[in-house]
């Protein structure tokens, strides 16, 4: 679907970086697939001929569930996926999700979430006090991360002690993040010329969404944006 190379960078990579790992070791057209907290339905953009499925706490999912059990059964799915949806809960409970996606999936988990580089934790720090400054609200996405932490290096680690099947690997450039954030964020008091500077920034994200999967890759832990997650019951 062509209509994916036109969203914002950083939704277009993360579901991108997903949806490339499922296809990665892909052996069937009917694969089903739970997505944990993608409410927009955005993955099937991504994964057009497989059957996927949203579950989240919020309107607009396939199935809501209460934020803490999961409401399938054991290897319900042959793929789990959660996309920017650890970081906005407490840090305590995140591996517990896993471990329920774990169980749900017959296959494959993959969850992808904002990684605490040195870098990322300074970018959002900025960002914080330059909306407070500005006498403007903190986005509600940026205070759940300040409130319950980004993934940390400690917490991937812990995961893979815990649970030898768990594997991770950090992606994403901060410097990238920063970019596309202010070109998303750039207005001017025109409000007609706003109309045609909207319009550029598709192309933007069209040329941004073409090169940006040939730059994430093989970051170093002050400097990377996200940090994936895998747990591969295929081995």
């Amino acid at each position: 679907m062509l209509s994916k190379y036109l969203l914002p960078p950083d939704v277009f990579i993360r579901h991108w970086l997903v949806a490339r790992e499922i296809k990665s070791n892909l052996s069937s057209r009917t694969a089903s697939i739970l997505d944990v907290g993608g409410s927009l339905g955005e993955m099937r953009k991504f994964l057009p001929n497989l059957k996927v499925v949203t579950t989240d706490v919020v309107a607009g999912a396939d199935v809501l569930y209460d934020g803490h059990k999961l409401p399938f059964q054991k290897g319900e799915y042959d793929y789990v996926v959660s996309v920017d949806t650890l970081e906005h809960i407490p840090a305590g409970r995140r591996l517990n999700l896993l471990s329920q996606m774990n169980n749900i999936s017959l296959k494959k988990v993959i969850a992808i979430a904002p990684f605490a580089s040195k870098e990322h934790e300074k970018y959002e720090d900025e960002l914080v006090r330059r909306f407070t400054k500005a006498n403007q609200p903190v986005p509600p996405y940026l205070a759940e991360h300040r409130k319950f932490g980004l993934l940390t290096l400690d917490q991937l680690e812990d995961a893979v002690k815990k649970h030898k099947s768990i594997s991770y690997k950090l992606v994403g450039r901060v410097w990238l993040d920063k970019c596309n954030f202010s070109i998303h964020m750039f207005e001017i008091k025109f409000g007609k010329l706003n109309k045609f500077i909207y319009l550029l920034k598709f192309g933007w994200n069209l040329i941004m969404n073409l090169l940006s999967p040939s730059i994430i890759f093989h970051p170093d832990k002050n400097t990377a944006s996200r940090a994936m997650i895998i747990i591969n019951k295929m081995k």
